[in-house]
């Protein structure tokens, strides 16, 4: 089973997010979807805003928003996640997001804005990945 298995890295900016040995990662690159499972090629991946999973060994499922970031594969097998931001879902505080994302909605609405668009974007994506990761519907 041990051969079955890749040990995983996520580390953020400000702290180390996740530490596991597990069966695949699945994330947005910029370039689209990819599917990282046991014995795959090194690679460096850039990564965008989008949640990572990680299938635990034991076939359960871990969420981490991920925004913005590199995906590294070593030729030994271990994979490496360095992002901007990384929270693991069941982590994120969910009223706090909300509160931005509705400050953040409020200030879009007097017109057009780049930076209050993608931080919008972020807002988004980690209610997504705590919803999921507790198994709650997502409003959006």
């Amino acid at each position: 089973m041990a051969d079955t298995l890749m040990h995983v890295e996520v580390v953020s900016a400000e702290s180390h997010v996740f530490s596991a040995d597990i069966r695949g990662i699945f994330a947005r690159g910029v370039e689209g979807e990819i599917g990282i499972l046991p014995g795959h090629q090194p690679a460096v991946i850039a990564l965008d805003i989008g949640a990572v999973t990680l299938q635990m060994a034991d076939d359960t499922r871990a969420l981490v928003a991920v925004h913005r970031g590199v995906l590294f594969v070593g030729a030994d097998g271990r994979v490496i996640v360095l992002a901007d931001i990384a929270e693991l879902g069941t982590e994120i505080d969910v009223e706090r997001a909300e509160r931005r994302k509705a400050e953040i909605e409020r200030r879009l609405a007097s017109g057009p804005d780049a930076a209050l668009a993608s931080s919008l974007a972020k807002q988004n994506l980690r209610l997504d990945v705590a919803r999921s990761a507790s198994g709650v519907p997502s409003a959006n």
